[in-house]
């Protein structure tokens, strides 16, 4: 395990996020981390809001507020 996943694991317990709501954040950056092929930590605020709107415009996902927030 990596220990930018270990970090977000313990941020996710310390907030006492469910295990469901805990996979799919880990899904959620391990997706946009294929998608651009580099390391989350990489990634800037322009590509997840460029994601967010691929995902709503060419996959037809809507993101929600949350994840937009």
């Amino acid at each position: 395990m990596t220990q930018l996943r270990e970090q977000m694991i313990r941020a996710m317990e310390l907030k006492n996020l469910s295990a469901n709501t805990q996979r799919a954040y880990l899904a959620a950056v391990t997706g946009i981390a294929k998608h651009y092929r580099q390391s989350p930590v990489k990634i800037t605020d322009k590509m997840i809001e460029d994601y967010l709107l691929y995902l709503k415009n060419d996959k037809g996902n809507a993101p929600t507020a949350a994840a937009v927030f």
